[in-house]
């Protein structure tokens, strides 16, 4: 019984303590619920300050850990069911408003078991709220955000043609790992295989990334740039969410953080017209960049100067062999039959080494067997036609070139340029002449300053890859697919008014569309009685072609014609219509070997440039002088001009060039009778640019107005014997004197020579040494004096002596020449002051047979900035450069010598310190040691010489000969 007692007992207390328990947790109903939705408010707050970390962590590039992204899903969970307890609790109490305003509820009610099921619930899910707020203080922290796992995207690309496009891409890779690098640029024509070229290069880091980049981001850019596509590209890479609805700069800003976050990115901005604003972008720049290269293609090397590249490529066009290879792979073997294969080959050529246009030529024509089509396409592409859709696609995307141009202005410029044959070599000046004639160029206030203008468009064109540099001096020339698509856009654009003709006689059928036309080297004989149906024509090409006459009446109807070339043809006369041209600009005249009378020209009141060079002349027309805005007049080589009657110059009052090298007419100090006299010149205060040769120096030392060629920027001007005249180029705005048998030590001549940046002294007397000239305190030292050469001259001995070199003396050469000084023992006799030759930077010496060594102790410490020597035929020279240990030529590049039988060393020990990268030697059999080890073999980069004389050198050991002998090249025998 007291075991029975003792579990009733027991069994009653349990339930005493249950009953109790739901008691209190019925009683503190609101209370749980009150409590339950303050540490929900808790937890809220924590979510809230926890979305706004991952806000901020986001626009720093970074993202929130899985532990973070759990935890917000459980507070998103149970604030719904927070919700729900409290909405079952607010319908109970909203039920017995009773029990709600007692505020502790009542025992025995109707809802009393729902309101103990509430209870408990809340108090249960406050404690799991409490759990989320303690869980929120040991979230992890913001990750960095995760890159693709993909390094490089592959993208298709079709094969690199031609044997530079290797070079290139290996170029490339170089310079990816350059440190020193961070922005590339390759440029060149549209279709020149740019963007194949950078294709390969991804592809191709595509197993070597790791070593340079964490991230290889391929961005299309386009003519049409979007800064926002750009932005997108980027971020799709970088697997970061940008918000479309976000402005550029908030975009910006979070691309920036990523991009210098550590890690190396290569960014290739492909096909880029214009300048990228990488602060705009979101692109680290300056310090920010040393983990973010660049690598951009671009049509325009003035983009890669705008967004300042540190290398730039330029794509070559291929060579003949190269394209036929490409031409002859897209066109299959059709090609290889014999009657189509010369017309292929002619095909291929005709696209100039394109890629573009010989892949899409080349599958054109693909299999094609009927020779007639083959016939047709080149007979088109010699015309500038398309080849029924093919070659037009090519034209397009070549005319983006030409759409992207600043202004009409600029594309008349460029279409101006397809008036010349293809491939021909543009003379810069003539283009000039022309776009200034039709006002595409400003006239300023001075000719030189509308040239400055005319220079800067070119290089804006070339620049662009829409003209290229040409081979000789001044020249320019236009790609020939370039030209077809400009001559193309002519005829598709009649409002340009450019027209160039293959067609003899299309001369005969101009339209007044018509504003610019060209017959150039068309083998036109013979013109028609008038030029009809032009009479809007302004420019007009007809040189190059057989003409012998031109009807008096052809320039009737052509009244505004502004620009008019007849050089090179076979005129005798100039017909009289000619003075109908009132609103003539320009006459060109070159070459007309022929042309021997003029007629009166005093009526062309406009006109600025007249080139008469080459002709037979042998006067100038007696109204010369009406000419008034002439500004540049070209006599040079009139051999047969004797006659200028007097006025006929100084009343040129505009007058700024003036080429009158090797004309015959003879100036004399004084007016005479029977011509103009050489103050007719002095007369002239807008003369900037003179060449011309006098007879004596008589007229030099005319100086009452003071000294008149102090006044010209540029000049060459010949004294002496006008036999053996040789023709030497003059660069811009030098200032050259040609001396002749003169003695150098007549007076009137100090002047000239003081401000003479060349001189050329020939056969000349007077002195033994150059200090006779330059220690003479009239000469100031020859200050400006950057050229020298002295030829023939057998007075001199020496070229500088010390006792008369008491200051410095051309402090400023930079080039030296001696030639032909059979009595030169020595270059500097005694100590000359240091300062003298200190920018010396070149040295040549022909045929002076009494120097021993070139470099004497003397001369040496005076040279220390001479880069090259060259050195020929001095029979009794031994030794090139005196040993002195205390003095050496650091800045030597390179040094020929040349025919020396006596010639023993270059330098009697090590050239140590040197830069020397070149030497080559010919023909100097007793040379059998050079001043080089081993350790020069990291500087120099070739040796040239006969296989004989190498296999015969000297050396200290053989390790020498070895590091050497890689940078050996045998010559030709």
């Amino acid at each position: 019984m007291e075991t029975l007692g003792a579990f009733i007992v027991e069994v009653g207390r349990c339930l005493a303590n249950t009953v109790l328990s739901r008691f209190a947790t019925l009683k503190n109903f609101q209370k749980n619920i009150l409590t339950l939705r303050e540490e929900l408010q808790k937890l809220i707050c924590r979510e809230n300050d926890i979305t706004e970390d991952i806000d901020i962590a986001k626009i720093e590039g970074k993202h929130p850990p899985g532990q973070v992204k759990e935890w917000l899903k459980k507070v998103d969970k149970i604030k719904h069911e927070v919700e729900e307890i409290e909405q079952k609790a607010r319908l109970l109490l909203e039920a017995d408003p009773l029990d709600a305003s007692i505020g502790q509820g009542c025992f025995l009610d109707s809802n009393m078991c729902q309101k103990y099921q509430l209870s408990k619930s809340a108090a249960k899910k406050c404690d799991e709220v409490k759990q989320l707020i303690k869980e929120s203080c040991d979230l992890p922290p913001m990750e960095d955000r995760k890159l693709s796992d993909i390094r490089v995207e592959h993208i298709p690309a079709p094969s690199l043609v031609g044997q530079k496009a290797p070079e290139k891409l290996n170029q490339l890779m170089e310079l990816l790992a350059d440190k020193g690098i961070t922005r590339i640029a390759v440029y060149g024509m549209g279709g020149s295989g740019k963007t194949t070229l950078v294709k390969t290069l991804n592809n191709r880091l595509e197993s070597s990334a790791s070593e340079f980049f964490d991230m290889v981001i391929w961005v299309p850019v386009s003519n049409d740039l979007d800064m926002k596509k750009v932005q997108s590209r980027v971020a799709e890479r970088l697997n970061l969410a940008l918000n479309a609805e976000e402005s550029t700069e908030r975009r910006a800003g979070k691309l920036h953080r990523v991009l210098k976050s550590g890690k190396r990115f290569l960014l290739i901005l492909d096909d880029v017209w214009e300048k990228i604003d990488l602060d705009i972008v979101g692109i680290p720049q300056g310090d920010d960049q040393a983990n973010c290269k660049i690598i951009l293609t671009t049509r325009s090397l003035g983009v890669c100067r705008e967004m300042m590249t540190d290398k730039e490529i330029r794509m070559e066009l291929l060579n003949e062999e190269e394209a036929w290879n490409l031409f002859a792979q897209n066109a299959g073997n059709v090609v290889e039959s014999e009657d189509i294969n010369p017309l292929a080959r002619e095909i291929a050529r005709e696209c100039g080494g394109l890629p573009l246009a010989i892949e899409t030529m080349g599958k054109s024509m693909r299999d094609k067997t009927m020779i007639q089509l083959w016939q047709n396409a080149l007979w088109q592409l010699k015309h500038s036609e398309p080849h029924y859709g093919s070659f037009d696609k090519v034209y397009l995307r070549l005319k983006l070139s030409y759409n992207s141009l600043p202004s009409k202005i600029f594309k008349w410029c460029f279409l101006s340029c397809s008036l010349y044959p293809e491939n021909f070599l543009i003379k810069t000046r003539e283009l000039i002449y022309c776009w200034i004639a039709e006002g595409l160029i400003g006239e300023r206030q001075t000719l030189e300053e509308s040239f400055n203008d005319g220079i800067a468009k070119l290089e804006y064109l070339k620049d662009s890859c829409m003209l290229e540099q040409g081979e000789g001096i001044g020249t320019v020339k236009m790609h020939s697919v370039l030209r077809e698509v400009a001559i193309w856009i002519s005829s598709n654009e009649k409002e340009t008014g450019f027209f160039s003709s293959s067609l003899q006689g299309m001369l005969e059928k101009l339209q007044t569309s018509f504003r610019r036309v060209s017959f150039m080297n068309k083998s036109i004989t013979s013109l028609p009685t008038r030029l009809l149906g032009a009479s809007n024509l302004t420019v007009l090409f007809l040189q190059c072609n057989p003409l012998n006459k031109i009807p008096d009446g052809f320039f009737r109807e052509v009244r505004v014609l502004k620009f008019l070339n007849l050089s090179s043809t076979q005129i005798t006369s100039l017909p009289s219509s000619l003075l109908h041209l009132r609103e003539l600009h320009t006459l060109l005249l070159r070459d007309c070997r022929s042309l021997e009378n003029l007629p009166p020209l005093g009526g062309l009141y406009k006109l600025q440039v007249l080139d008469l060079c080459g002709t037979r002349i042998r006067e100038l027309p007696k109204d010369m002088g009406k000419l008034i805005h002439l500004r540049d007049l070209n006599l040079s080589r009139t051999h047969h001009l004797e006659i200028i009657m007097e006025g006929s110059i100084s009343g040129l009052s505009s007058l700024e060039v003036l080429d009158m090298s090797f004309s015959a007419y003879k100036w004399d100090v004084k007016r005479n009778v029977e011509g103009a006299a050489f103050d007719e010149l002095l007369s002239l205060r807008q003369l900037s640019v003179l060449h011309i040769r006098l007879d004596t120096v008589d007229c030099v030392a005319l100086d009452y107005a003071g000294p008149w060629f102090g006044r010209l920027k540029e000049y060459t001007i010949r004294i002496g014997t006008r036999s053996c005249d040789t023709n030497l180029p003059t660069q811009h705005d030098e200032k050259r004197v040609i001396l002749r048998g003169v003695d150098l030590l007549k007076r009137g001549l100090e002047e000239l020579l003081c401000s003479a940046s060349a001189l050329d002294l020939v056969s000349c007397g007077g002195m033994s040494s150059l200090s006779d000239i330059v220690s003479r305190k009239s000469s100031c030292g020859l200050p400006n004096l950057k050229s020298l050469t002295i030829s023939n001259c057998g007075c001199i001995t020496s070229l500088l002596i010390g006792e008369q070199n008491l200051r410095s003396t051309l402090t400023n050469l930079e080039h030296l020449t001696l030639s032909r000084l059979d009595n030169l023992a020595t270059m500097v006799d005694g100590i000359v002051r240091r300062g003298c030759l200190r920018n010396l930077k070149t040295i040549k010496v022909v045929g002076c047979g009494r120097l021993k060594n070139l470099i004497s102790f003397a001369l040496l410490r005076l040279v220390q900035n001479i880069e090259e020597i060259k050195v020929s035929d001095c029979r009794r020279m031994k030794q090139l450069i005196a040993e002195n240990y205390y003095e050496t030529l650091p800045k030597l590049k390179t040094i020929e010598l040349r025919d020396m039988e006596t010639l023993r060393t270059v330098c009697s020990r090590e050239m140590e310190g040197s830069a020397l990268e070149r030497i080559e030697v010919s023909n100097c059999p007793r040379l059998g040691k050079l001043p080089f080890t081993a350790c020069d073999a990291l500087t120099i980069k070739q040796i040239r010489g006969d296989l004989n004389w190498w296999n015969s050198l000297r050396w200290r050991n053989d390790a020498d000969k070895i590091s050497l002998q890689q940078r050996f090249q045998a010559t030709e025998d």
